[in-house]
Parts: C-alpha cells; sequence; structure tokens
C-alpha cells in the first residue's frame, strides 16, 4: 500500500514516510522496467484556504485514461456517471471514497480531498516508480539513492515531476517552515497511542505518524487542537484499518 494524505505527506510501498511539499504533476506510481507499462498513476496537488487538497488524479490502465476531479470523472475524455463498469476496470463512490479498482490487481481509493489510498498487487514489486518508490521491500533503497548519493524527500520528489505539454512548473524550493523539529506538545503521541487505537499500535508502527503529526503542529503554529493535526490520525486509522486492525473512535468535541 501507498498513501498520500494532509500536509504533504507521503508513505511509500516499502513504508517510508516522507514530507514533499510540491504543486506541480507528479508521477505518484507507474510501473517501469517493462516494456509495457499496465498502469500510470498522476497527481496535483493545490492549496485551498491555507489547506493543501488532491485536485486532479490521472490515471492510465491498460490503455485506458481515466481522470478523476472533485465530482467530475472522465474515461478517454468523455465524462461518465458512477458506478461505472468496463474493460476490467470498474469505479465507484461511497459516501467517503472514490474508489478505482483493475482486475490487473490495483484499487485507488481517494476522499476526493487529500488522501489517496494506492493499493498494488505484489506481482508488481520491484516494478514501480514515481513518490509510492520501487516497491522492493527496503524502505530506504533505491528510492532516496541516485548514484549512490542520498537523496533529500525534496530532491526525491522534484525528480518524479511531470510537466504538460504547455507547462513548465518550477520544482519546489525548501523554506524556513520546512524544518519543524520543536515539539511543543505531546497531543499527537497522546492521541496515537491513546486507547482507541491500541489494537492498532501492535499492527502499524506508531513512530513515524507521531513525528508527521509533530511536525504537522510545528507548521501550522496555531491553537494544539487545530485541525492541522487531524489529517495524520486520520491517515493511522485508515492503516490501521487496512492492516486488520479496529481502530476506535478517536474523535472527540475537542479534537477534530
Amino acid at each position: 500500500v501507498c498513501s498520500t494524505w494532509g500536509n504533504f505527506h507521503f508513505k511509500t510501498f516499502d513504508g517510508a514516510i516522507f514530507y514533499f511539499p510540491g504543486l506541480c504533476n507528479y508521477v505518484f506510481a507507474s510501473q517501469c522496467n517493462t516494456p509495457y507499462e499496465d498502469f500510470n498513476i498522476q497527481l496535483r496537488r493545490t492549496v485551498v484556504d491555507n489547506a493543501p487538497t488532491i485536485s486532479r488524479v490521472t490515471m492510465r490502465l491498460e490503455g485506458v485514461a481515466i481522470e478523476l476531479r472533485k465530482d467530475i470523472i472522465t474515461i478517454n475524455s468523455n465524462k461518465v456517471q458512477l458506478p461505472y463498469s468496463q474493460s476490467g476496470v470498474t469505479i465507484d463512490k461511497s459516501s467517503i471514497y472514490v474508489k478505482v479498482a483493475s482486475k490487473m490487481g490495483i484499487m485507488l481509493m481517494w476522499n476526493e480531498d487529500d488522501s489517496i489510498l494506492l493499493e498494488l498487487s505484489e506481482k508488481y514489486a520491484n516494478q514501480t516508480c514515481g513518490l509510492c518508490g520501487d516497491f522492493n521491500g527496503l524502505p530506504v533503497y533505491n528510492e532516496f539513492y541516485s548514484n549512490n548519493v542520498k537523496l533529500t524527500a525534496l530532491q526525491y520528489g522534484n525528480m518524479q515531476k511531470l510537466d504538460g505539454p504547455t507547462e513548465q512548473c518550477e520544482d519546489y524550493a525548501p523554506s524556513a517552515t520546512d524544518n519543524c523539529t520543536e515539539s511543543s506538545d505531546d497531543i499527537c503521541q497522546k492521541t496515537l497511542t491513546s486507547s482507541a487505537f491500541a489494537e492498532c499500535n501492535s499492527l502499524v508502527d506508531v513512530t513515524e505518524y507521531i513525528a508527521a503529526c509533530q511536525a504537522d503542529l510545528c507548521r501550522s503554529k496555531v491553537s494544539k487542537n487545530s485541525s492541522c493535526i487531524c489529517d495524520t490520525i486520520a491517515e493511522y486509522s485508515r492503516q490501521c484499518a487496512h492492516a486488520g486492525g479496529q481502530p476506535l473512535n478517536w474523535r472527540t468535541s475537542k479534537l477534530c
């Protein structure tokens, strides 16, 4: 499973979590190093009211071109109504997600806002590239190395950019707010290790989610109950459910 959520967080197929605040069009995951590309998935984020949201997902699955935008889904440039099922691809919508599934072993879920979860069949191991990484089972190799030189998350993210035919999108350049280390409060740790996630902590390592949550707090610099941390807690809840756990209701009147 590869995912992206909230304030520009990504988790690769191999489990590395990184922060990449790019606003261009990027390859999220594609099949590479093979003569025929079964799938190519790209995404673009935009910032609305200071919050990042995924504005467009484009997918090519076995030659079928799918574009997802909020409330508009096109296939080969034609607008379609859901549920849709043709040539091995099904698209349907629940109250929370738009779900695209292909009989080749690909399933993508988008909440029409900040979060995408992509599940791939193991037959694609060692055959993927893009922000989701190479699916070789090793969290840092080979994604964050190029010719034996270690890459930053920013360098790695910028390498996945794919401009449109008439577009020249600037690479993201780091700013002062990207270095968030201080943590004034342990609301992240308290929440993510609370009884609501008791079953989850043994299934999904919580350490990097706590770090991502603390970085969100630091970047937003507002009250400790600010909604900026909700996306990461929600993502941890999704990952737990996907791993077979039962997260309990963690939202309260004061939190999220």
